[in-house]
């Protein structure tokens, strides 16, 4: 698989297999303008009623009611996949994933057992594929994939590697370069970052996003990274450990992030601007759940764009399911349903620039749908406990089915 194809929906041709997904009781496009939604464009799903899926080539060719599309002469020998009742969605996109993480056990074991660079590369990979599959089960297919628990460049370099490797197994994976700085263990960037590392990571395609971690005390190293980064072509984001000062929202500004990863700052001139470049918000559920958040309805009520991500570093036992965290936005985060699905698709693509291939439902962008087994949309925020998702299909493809439970009857009953 060639390493662009995280940037571009798969290609059709005249001899492409078509697939057709009708009979949808709510099919959820998110078509809308380019760029992150925010304010009131946050909570349109852009709802078809009794709604159709057209793919051909792992790519959408049409979108609309089940009678229209069904009707087309290209979707009457297509593949049918039968979503009556059901809800049908993008796939969720998390952009705050590590594929590169330590087996269990090695987080529980000795002192210096509690990192990578112990795994072998079969090891490492074995349980990078137990990730994906988990991710995939649950719905999501895009993920900005880190290096935050790599302990060293020269692990750090492993990792990107392995994301290489991952690619379209069957996560579409967007590498981000996070030196090891981010992980709070050191107080400044190794020697040598700005001037060998970006340079090789970029020019070998191992990564196109770097996370510069705003490390209390070091501003002036990490305006030192991201002018680097930002002078070779990197997207840049920025890792909060606290309530971002003015200076960072400067330097966030200067810098062109695409993101502020962790606390949402209090709307100002400032944020305004970063909005108005397109600048998220990505809330974590790991500090959604420990109570260490603040609440985004103020945010999206001032036209700042939110996005939400697992943050499945920060514990081993970290939830992947998100569902769950469209319940947490709800509960804890005061945001509409609506709203929290935009945040775990749409705007969760654009916190990686990839609205353009995934994240909502229209022609020309990669087949990557979800069929819920629910027949609203809001039952999906409300069933925290479940995973809902019963038709996982990556690039027209299905990766995922949920086996239908088999219920054996008593023979002795009456």
């Amino acid at each position: 698989m060639p390493k662009t194809e995280v940037n571009s929906a798969p290609g059709g041709s005249e001899t492409a297999p078509w697939t057709l997904i009708r009979g949808a009781r709510q099919l959820l496009t998110l078509r809308g303008s380019d760029g992150p939604r925010r304010g009131a464009a946050m909570a349109d799903l852009n709802i078809v009623s009794d709604g159709a899926v057209l793919i051909r080539g792992g790519v959408i060719a049409e979108v609309g009611t089940s009678r229209r599309v069904e009707n087309l002469e290209t979707a009457r020998s297509a593949r049918e996949i039968d979503a009556t009742g059901k809800v049908v969605m993008p796939a969720f996109v998390d952009p705050d994933v590590a594929i590169a993480s330590p087996c269990r056990k090695h987080r529980e074991g000795h002192a210096g057992e509690t990192d990578i660079r112990h795994m072998s590369t079969r090891r490492l990979e074995g349980h990078a594929a137990a990730i994906a599959a988990d991710l995939t089960r649950h719905g999501v297919l895009t993920v900005g994939a880190h290096t935050l628990l790599a302990p060293d460049l020269q692990n750090t370099h492993k990792a990107l590697k392995l994301h290489q490797t991952m690619q379209s197994k069957p996560l579409r994976i967007r590498s981000v370069f996070a030196p090891p700085c981010t992980q709070g263990k050191v107080d400044a960037f190794p020697h040598g970052v700005s001037q060998a590392w970006l340079p090789a990571i970029f020019r070998n395609e191992l990564s196109s996003l770097i996370e510069i971690a705003i490390v209390p005390g070091h501003i002036a190293d990490a305006r030192a990274v991201a002018t680097a980064a930002a002078a070779i072509g990197f997207n840049i984001r920025f890792r909060l450990q606290e309530a971002p000062s003015a200076e960072v929202l400067e330097l966030a500004y200067s810098a062109g992030a695409t993101a502020l990863l962790g606390y949402v700052p209090a709307t100002s001139d400032l944020t305004r601007s970063l909005a108005d470049v397109g600048c998220l918000n990505v809330s974590l559920a790991g500090d959604i759940i420990s109570g260490d958040y603040i609440s985004n309805r103020s945010a999206i009520d001032d036209g700042n764009p939110v996005a939400i991500g697992s943050g499945s570093h920060l514990n081993a036992g970290a939830c992947l399911n998100p569902q769950f965290f469209l319940f947490l936005a709800c509960r804890n985060l005061g945001m509409t349903s609506e709203e929290a699905i935009v945040a775990t698709t749409y705007n969760a693509a654009c916190s990686l620039h990839l609205s353009h291939v995934t994240g909502s439902l229209a022609p020309g962008k990669a087949a990557d749908i979800c069929v819920m087994d629910v027949d609203n949309y809001h039952e999906l925020a409300r069933r925290a406990g479940h995973n809902d998702a019963s038709i996982v299909i990556r690039a027209g493809r299905i990766v995922y089915r949920r086996a239908n439970p088999v219920l054996e009857c008593n023979p002795y009953s009456d």
